[in-house]
């Protein structure tokens, strides 16, 4: 009887080999690829800027990576910020757009539901800066290199759907060909510009 009962149990076994891995926890995050796509909030460093812009301005990302390593990605990141604003004193029309494509890399805890991750890279910024002064606009057009920093959290809600939120801290200075705006004492030119920011993201993803 013994005998009988050991061979069913082998045979069981044999036949349901995922049994054993059910049982075991699940990994999250498991796969090569990753897609987000979030939304969120960017301030700007240039006092000017934020001035005629004001804080949080609303932004929107896309974000494709792929493992080198279990805990280590590669990524490219993009954004959307599109602004418009008036000056202080004269009224005239402001806008703001910066669009970046960023590469870098980004270390995960994989694993777990919870995925703290740490990054970091540099990028490619298509700037358009335009203002109308006594009617007349006046445009900044700057395609400047810039680097950036970001840590976040990913939350798992499947073993591959998650939930993110994460910071970011973008550094762009560079010295414009010609570019103007206006205050109180008339037109200023800059000398240097710095649309660098500290931006605060969140979204939904999947890897895969």
């Amino acid at each position: 009887m013994k005998a009988i009962l050991g061979i069913l149990i082998i045979s069981l076994t044999a036949l349901t080999p995922g049994l054993a891995a059910a049982e075991t926890a699940p990994v999250f995050g498991d796969g090569d690829f990753s897609l987000a796509v979030g939304a969120g909030m960017r301030s700007l460093t240039e006092d000017i800027a934020e001035s005629l812009y004001g804080k949080n301005n609303l932004v929107y990302s896309l974000d494709l990576a792929y493992a080198l390593g279990k805990s280590l990605d590669i990524f490219v990141h993009t954004d959307y910020l599109k602004v418009d604003g008036e000056t202080t004193f004269t009224k005239e029309n402001t806008s703001l757009s910066i669009i970046p494509i960023e590469a870098g890399l980004r270390l995960r805890l994989s694993g777990r539901r919870l995925e703290p991750q740490i990054g970091f890279g540099a990028g490619y910024y298509m700037i358009k800066d335009e203002i109308e002064i006594a009617s007349e606009t006046f445009t900044l057009e700057k395609n400047q290199v810039g680097f950036f920093i970001e840590g976040g959290l990913r939350v798992y809600v499947t073993r591959s759907l998650f939930v993110f939120a994460q910071g970011r801290m973008t550094f762009l200075k560079f010295k414009p060909d010609q570019s103007t705006d206006e205050d109180d004492t008339g037109i200023i030119y800059y000398n240097e510009r710095d649309l660098g920011g500290f931006a605060i993201l969140g979204g939904l993803g999947i890897r895969f």
